[in-house]
């Protein structure tokens, strides 16, 4: 269940607990290739470690994620 709340930068999220991905943005090279990973508008991730780069998890994958300025993931906090 998605709670109402405002999305919040991916490297926000706490850890061990779940979002779902509601945007996207950056240059659009880094943002195609974060889609190519799986990690796409609509995706449920779960933060794993936070920090840079920040570990998450999605589909059973885990993966590592250095942002930086190149790209923006936004997610809503879910409730369990």
């Amino acid at each position: 269940m998605i709670t109402d709340s405002v999305p919040l930068p991916i490297e926000f999220l706490p850890c061990d607990s779940q979002g779902t991905i509601v945007e996207m943005c950056g240059r659009p090279c880094q943002v195609q290739r974060l889609e190519e990973l799986g990690i796409r508008q609509g995706c449920k991730v779960r933060m794993v470690c936070r920090g840079e780069p920040c570990l998450i998890c999605i589909e059973g994958r885990r993966i590592s994620l250095r942002l930086g300025d190149s790209a923006d993931i936004f997610v809503v906090p879910t409730v369990e």
